[in-house]
């Protein structure tokens, strides 16, 4: 008798813990997928001013790197190049070339150098659903080009569900390896200056600048 109601117990103990898992996951994903990204532009586009330091993984090894980013400006800082865009042109310098390109950048490589920016003009250029990868405690998000002429063929987005923060982006390109980038720390209340956006020559003085504009 004793074992039949041990047993029972369990039995008790297990469908609650399926039930709880469930409700859990319900009510994780409330929200659409277009509701989700919907939330994490907007606090993204109300950041007063955003610093993060990221991972970077790609076919061809890892670095580390930082991002400070206000409004559409931002600068992107790797052990081999760091860019700067101030709204309307971008620069780039190399450090292996020691040279530094300025070009009028086209969405696509403003999202490259920037994976924020893909927070900010989802709507306009990718449509959006949820991941067959889950995560617990995480909204994680597919966007699909709505141009076959974008160069990426996916984004997915591992949003932290309570502050709508991106903790991981997985880039897939039309062509070309995948890159993963891993958000370590990300801070939306920073003050930046704009000066911090401009292309910075006194420190480069001696750098050969290539204008493609």
């Amino acid at each position: 008798m004793q074992n039949v109601q041990i047993k029972n117990k369990v039995e008790i103990l297990r469908y609650t813990l399926v039930f709880l898992a469930f409700a859990v996951s319900t009510s994780l994903y409330a929200l659409t997928a277009t509701e989700v990204m919907n939330k994490a532009a907007s606090y993204a586009k109300a950041a007063k001013g955003i610093v993060g330091v990221f991972g970077v993984t790609t076919s061809g090894g890892s670095f580390t790197g930082s991002l400070k980013a206000s409004g559409n400006k931002f600068v992107f800082a790797t052990p081999v190049s760091t860019s700067w865009y101030n709204g309307k042109h971008m620069w780039s310098y190399n450090t292996s070339s020691k040279e530094t390109t300025v070009v009028t950048p086209t969405a696509n490589e403003i999202s490259e150098s920037n994976p924020l920016e893909y927070l900010r003009t989802y709507s306009a250029n990718y449509s959006v659903t949820f991941s067959k990868n889950r995560v617990a405690g995480k909204y994680v998000v597919t966007l699909i080009p709505k141009s076959k002429k974008n160069q990426v063929r996916s984004v997915e987005i591992t949003l932290n569900s309570k502050s709508f923060k991106p903790e991981k982006f997985v880039v897939i390109p039309r062509a070309g390896t995948a890159a993963t980038v891993r958000i370590k720390s990300l801070d939306y209340s920073k003050s930046i200056s704009a000066s911090e956006f401009e292309y910075p020559k006194v420190k480069y003085p001696r750098v050969q600048i290539i204008d493609l504009r």
